[in-house]
């Protein structure tokens, strides 16, 4: 199975995947960007969009560990 990198667009509740190297990622972001969508700070491989999904709470969890334990360091 090919994997791609993913990245996550998000709007208060709502996140989505979207594969980096789709042709229609560029007028997608600008679409949703202009929606007020952002783009999430974290990407992963996966073999299509509803895995990459399911990736992506457990890595938001990790992330916000991680800051928290970093910034409880400072």
């Amino acid at each position: 199975m090919s994997r791609e990198c993913y990245l996550f667009l998000i709007k208060g509740s709502l996140v989505l995947a979207q594969p980096v190297a789709a042709p229609e990622t560029g007028e997608l972001l600008t679409g949703l960007l202009q929606q007020g969508f952002v783009v999430g700070p974290l990407s992963v491989w996966a073999g299509n969009a509803e895995q990459a999904l399911a990736c992506y709470e457990p890595l938001a969890q990790r992330q916000a560990f991680a800051d928290a334990l970093a910034g409880g360091a400072s």
